[in-house]
């Protein structure tokens, strides 16, 4: 055909007709099968150990919560019914926002590069093609907040009615927000509004676990009634719930949060088929970032390396956002790096945000009279905000020819660039001073969580040089094992004193010792 005949037309009569996905897909999966290099029975035994180790951890789990809720329901105190007032409305926008933040940085409906570039861009419905995909992922959220709301609520000590009442309505409440997940997929500023949703949502878990912190509590350890923190008020008593009129019936609550299991159910179930319908337009480059996002994170899981799966992530997040305004250095030598990396932290405020929506961790523990639990509970959720902050020591630590163009020495270069975490943590331990409720407990957890960070973030990688270590997996590298528990070690250290319940001198003695040795000794590179 010539020019002057025209453009040229797409006509299905020259191709032949457009095959179904459905059509395709098992075309695709007979086409595998004949090229398998595994028998039915090699596929058995992983999937037996699988179903297997799975059954072990679930029994075991389940009786572990059983035990607890059993000990928990002995709990009839008016600081109990409190807690269970409260927990809702701490724990659901917590998992709302969790789930938002995740789905949205993996897709949340993703795929491979090669189904991108054969399947995604050919005339076949790219609906039905990400259906299975879809599928999976609110199969996963619905199983997930079905047992973090089962555990959480038997935690408590609630009769198993409520127990299941509980799981199925937070699991409904995670399926809408996964069918809306999908929606804000469709145009980068509707992801960009959900996500500051979900910062909302982290704001707004915060109000209740200070207002539970606040209250007057009971140690459900000791079962010690304790005044206030706070307010050195005497606790009253009452029943948390209402009364059962006769045998088997149910209390108006339990009666109102089974109509509000039934709605949210139906809800979930409509905007999950409304999503599934919208799934063709989905753009292309975010379906297969998605994908390219969980290839490395299973590559990271591979190693075991932490870090490397926080790397991962940020570098997605600052590839989708192209680039950023460049300021003007201020200072010299030591202030210019410290300068560097405060700019570099305030270019990622979602960050700071999530960081200081983190203080509900240990005011929520706190005010669910976990006393004991409060300074390991902070000083985790600490290490988690905190640690992102040291990517540019991360950066420097893994890289020998950056560390030589600054011209510093790794172990001056790691105090410095650690002073911006570190003020960061101060200003977070002091936040979390009211829930903590000691000043040494509380320099122990900011020492913890700054010598934690640090060693983790300037931790170097596995090496494969050495000889090789046989195991059942096959032959791994001896400091494998060791990555996930490095700056972890130094937290528990830091932390044993409080947890042990030492005097103040060693309170304070121990952290400083642990954080004098960590920044005196060079990181090793090689």
């Amino acid at each position: 055909m010539s020019a002057a005949d025209g453009p040229v037309r797409f006509d299905p009569t020259d191709f032949g007709t457009i095959p179904s996905s459905r059509a395709l897909r098992s075309w695709m999966r007979t086409t595998r099968r004949q090229h398998a290099d595994r028998s039915f029975w090699e596929i058995f035994e992983d999937v037996y150990l699988v179903l297997f180790t799975l059954a072990m951890v679930g029994a075991t789990g389940g009786n572990v919560v059983r035990h607890l809720n059993s000990n928990a329901a002995t709990c009839t105190s008016w600081t109990c019914g409190q807690l269970t007032s409260w927990l809702p409305w701490i724990v659901i926008p917590l998992l709302l926002a969790t789930t938002i933040r995740v789905l949205l940085a993996v897709g949340p409906v993703s795929a491979s590069r090669a189904t991108g570039f054969w399947l995604l861009a050919t005339p076949v419905n790219r609906a039905s093609l990400l259906r299975p995909a879809y599928r999976l992922v609110i199969a996963s959220v619905t199983v997930i907040g079905v047992v973090a709301g089962a555990v959480i609520w038997a935690l408590l000590g609630e009769p198993w009615f409520d127990v299941i009442e509980a799981a199925v309505l937070i699991g409904a409440v995670l399926v809408c927000a996964a069918a809306a997940t999908v929606w804000a997929q469709q145009s980068t500023r509707r992801s960009k509004w959900a996500l500051r949703v979900s910062d909302v949502l982290l704001a707004a878990a915060v109000v209740p676990a200070v207002f539970l912190a606040f209250r007057p509590g009971e140690d459900r350890f000791t079962n010690h009634i304790i005044t206030s923190t706070f307010t050195g008020r005497e606790p009253r008593y009452g029943l948390a719930f209402g009364e059962v009129g006769d045998a088997g019936g149910l209390t108006s609550g339990q009666v109102y949060l089974l109509l509000l299991c039934a709605a949210a159910v139906v809800v979930g179930a409509v905007l999950a088929f409304l999503a599934s319908r919208m799934l063709d337009r989905l753009g292309r480059i975010s379906v297969i970032a998605g994908g390219e996002l969980l290839a490395g994170l299973a590559g990271a899981a591979s190693s075991l390396d932490v870090s490397m799966l926080g790397d991962v992530i940020a570098g997605r997040h600052w590839r989708l956002k192209g680039r950023v305004r460049s300021r003007r250095g201020r200072g010299a030598d030591g202030a210019a790096i410290v300068h560097r990396e405060f700019r570099r932290i305030l270019r990622w405020p979602r960050r700071i945000a999530v960081a200081f929506g983190l203080l509900v961790v240990p005011y929520a523990v706190h005010g669910a009279g976990f006393h004991v639990l409060v300074p390991i509970a902070a000083a985790i959720a600490g290490f988690i905000a905190v640690r992102p902050m040291l990517d540019g020591l991360r950066t420097a630590c893994r890289s020998t020819g950056l560390v030589r163009a600054l011209g510093w020495d790794l172990r001056e270069l790691r105090v410095v660039m650690a002073v911006v975490p570190a003020l960061f943590t101060i200003v977070w331990a002091a936040c979390a001073y009211p829930a903590i409720g000691s000043a040494t407990s509380c320099f122990a957890v900011a020492a913890a969580v700054i010598s934690g960070t640090v060693r983790q973030a300037s931790a170097r990688p596995p090496s494969y040089a050495g000889p090789l270590v046989t195991s059942p997996m096959g032959a791994i590298p001896p400091g494998l094992f060791s990555q996930p528990a490095r700056g972890f070690d130094l937290l528990v250290l830091c932390l044993a004193p409080v947890l042990f319940n030492l005097s103040s001198l060693w309170v304070l003695v121990i952290p400083t010792v642990v954080l004098m040795l960590m920044f005196a000794v060079r990181p090793k590179t090689d």
